[in-house]
């Protein structure tokens, strides 16, 4: 329970929502981005604030762009990250006030391998630090005064993907100084993760240099230990204001060749620095992959980097449209017990009538199914409980063998429709959208005869287990006394706060099949544990 953010109450909230382009803050754009947030079924609205905009002028500071931020935010219903767009947007100083800009002299660029100033501000510059942490100083401030009691904003994130740009370190004069330094000692025993046959070190090197402590990724320990303090002394600062969760997100380094300052930002907090990462900012309360990787083994390996017993998984920012994130999101929600999901870019998904695009229904479609059993993802999270039913492709069917029963999720695509259809009262065209997709959903299991299902294109069925002492199982497997029949009931409902609330019964022709699930809703089953098999 204390890996997730918490609402006003103290309650802790499952994290379901949309971010913004990053320049709608300040603009009608916003509305926009609440309504696709709506449609989507999400709590939370991710959107930037601009240091630029804060202080368009050094040492005056205006809060009203974050005011009516707040505001909107509020009247909406919904929660709030702000995120802080300062020093680093994707390792950019775009950003920054026109005075940081102007005087490279003072806020110092760094400097590449070749000698040419790259497009990021120096983390070894205190004067720029010193300014950033004044102005998100001045920020939180605001937000205490503004905000506490309310509570509309339950996060900042502290700079966007922050790194260096084209290069795997500052090679300036000011940095080098730092680099010849020896290395912190809290981070000399850091192995860094899975880097193979580059672990091996030379143990000819001083033990207390970069090189001597992490070989040939010593440019890129080196970049991440020293961005890690920057990001730390500007959270340490916040918080003493205003004792908020701050999280930071990453541009991720699992992807292409895996090179630092080519295939991502150099000194960027992924998975291969994570341990440094963890020990130079610990007031970064969770470090956040942005994930638009559509592979799911590649998908996978991401969120089993990110979620740690020191780092719950919230994914700050994924493809707003697609079926691969629909089904990936699932899969981080059961396997890598994420505590929230939210897509980029909310006012692309809605078209001009304010209606859903098509390619974005389905993981509006995802989002609800998980935003219907939030209360149990909570509840049950670390448990084993939660389990993600998703169509692998060429997959009609997924097994999953539990303690008390056999249970066979069934995908139902337009091929099935005419066996399913008439049992899911839809009409023609909401059954040819959903069948068209992709099968996905979750299962809860809350007792041992208990469940909650939810999704889209999916059936399942529930076969008791024989006793592994009975010696003569085939009567109850063949059975459907054991099997679909044997419910007490089938409900198609909704929770409020932790209250599930039943809209339908279903019984008849809806309950006597497979337990299906369409368009995000959630069905609770409660299955008869006496199977009158003893009275045989």
């Amino acid at each position: 329970m204390n890996d997730f953010l918490k609402d006003e109450n103290g309650q802790p909230m499952f994290l379901l929502g949309l971010q913004s382009h990053n320049s709608s803050t300040g603009t009608d754009m916003i509305q926009k981005t609440i309504q696709a947030i709506k449609q989507y079924g999400g709590n939370l609205l991710e959107a930037p604030v601009y240091w630029n905009v804060i202080e368009r002028e050094k040492d005056c500071y205006d809060m009203k762009l974050v005011k009516d931020l707040i505001d909107e935010t509020r009247d909406a219903g919904l929660k709030l990250i702000i995120l802080w767009f300062a020093t680093s947007k994707n390792g950019h100083p775009n950003y920054v006030p026109e005075y940081i800009k102007l005087q490279p002299e003072i806020y110092r660029l760094a400097i590449g391998a070749n000698t040419a100033p790259v497009a990021s501000l120096s983390p070894h510059c205190m004067d720029t630090l010193e300014r950033d942490q004044l102005a998100f100083e001045k920020l939180m401030i605001f937000l205490k005064e503004y905000d506490e009691r309310e509570r509309t904003v339950i996060a900042v994130q502290i700079e966007n993907e922050m790194g260096y740009e084209s290069t795997d370190r500052d090679y300036s004069k000011l940095a080098q100084a730092d680099y010849v330094k020896s290395v912190p000692e809290e981070i000399r025993k850091v192995k860094l993760i899975d880097t193979g046959i580059e672990e091996i070190i030379d143990d000819k090197l001083d033990s207390s240099t970069w090189r001597g402590c992490f070989g040939r990724h010593a440019h890129e320990a080196f970049s991440s230990w020293y961005h890690a303090r920057y990001i730390e002394r500007i959270a340490e600062m916040g918080k003493k204001q205003y004792n908020l969760p701050m999280i930071i997100n990453v541009m991720l380094g699992e992807q292409g060749y895996e090179e630092t300052g080519r295939c991502y930002q150099g000194g960027a907090a992924v998975g291969r620095m994570l341990d440094i990462w963890k020990i130079g900012a610990p007031s970064i309360d969770l470090i956040c992959p942005d994930i638009y990787e559509s592979v799911r083994s590649k998908y996978e390996r991401i969120c089993s980097r990110y979620s740690r017993l020191d780092n719950a998984l919230f994914i700050p920012e994924s493809p707003i449209a697609g079926e691969a994130n629909a089904i990936n999101s699932l899969l981080a929600v059961a396997d890598y017990e994420a505590i929230g999901i939210c897509c980029f870019g909310a006012e692309s998904a809605l078209n001009n009538d304010g209606t859903l695009t098509e390619e974005t229904r389905t993981m509006a479609v995802t989002m609800k199914a998980i935003g219907a059993l939030a209360p149990l993802l909570i509840t049950y999270r670390k448990t084993g409980a939660v389990h993600a039913l998703v169509q692998e492709e060429f997959a009609r069917e997924q097994y999953l063998k539990l303690e008390q029963y056999h249970v066979i999720a069934h995908f139902i695509n337009k091929n099935k429709a005419q066996r399913y259809g008439s049992r899911m009262n839809l009409s023609v065209a909401e059954n040819q959208f959903h069948l068209n997709e992709r099968g996905r959903g979750l299962l809860i299991q809350t007792g041992e005869n208990e469940f909650y299902l939810s999704g889209a294109g999916l059936a399942v069925d529930f076969i008791h287990r024989p006793d592994p002492l009975n010696d003569n199982p085939y009567p109850q497997i063949s059975s459907r006394q054991a099997g679909q029949l044997n419910f007490l009931s089938v409900e198609e409902g909704h929770f409020e706060g932790d209250k599930w609330i039943t809209d339908y019964l279903r019984n008849g022709d809806e309950a006597n099949y497979s337990v299906y699930v369409h368009g995000g809703q959630a069905v609770r089953i409660r299955l008869n544990p006496n199977l009158g098999m003893d009275l045989w």
